[in-house]
């Protein structure tokens, strides 16, 4: 179980989405919680590296367990999202190969995606945050 924090950013119905430069699949900002590191201290670490931006007031909005991307078969990634806000304009920053916001239509249309991202996506047209 690889166990990590996301960011839940959303503009204009699409979701906030980067892709780190040795991956093919879009995630969320975020990442790898360090040994002894609060999840919430983790996603700040992990946005200000990918994103270059401060964020304010995260709070946990959901957890999700799926099989994990580009990890190994039966790889499965514990991931809490959390949502804040952006104290910036998201930029990618040398780990980050690009960033873009996308629905959850677009997303699908991508070659390699990440099980957990679709979960995410879900949840986020069901409850009408982003669109179809």
């Amino acid at each position: 179980m690889i166990t990590v924090v996301g960011l839940v950013h959303v503009e204009a119905g699409r979701l906030l989405v980067v892709r780190s430069r040795n991956k093919k699949a879009f995630y969320l900002p975020g990442g790898k919680i360090e040994p002894g590191e609060a999840p919430s201290d983790a996603l700040r670490r992990e946005v200000r590296e990918e994103l270059g931006i401060e964020l304010e007031r995260p709070s946990v909005l959901k957890r999700y367990v799926a099989p994990a991307y580009g990890e190994g078969e039966g790889a499965m990634v514990d991931m809490t999202c959390f949502t804040a806000s952006l104290l910036g304009t998201p930029q990618p920053t040398s780990e980050i190969a690009e960033l873009t916001y996308v629905t959850r239509d677009e997303y699908r249309e991508h070659v390699e995606t990440a099980p957990a991202i679709h979960e995410v996506l879900a949840d986020l047209v069901a409850s009408g945050q982003v669109r179809p």
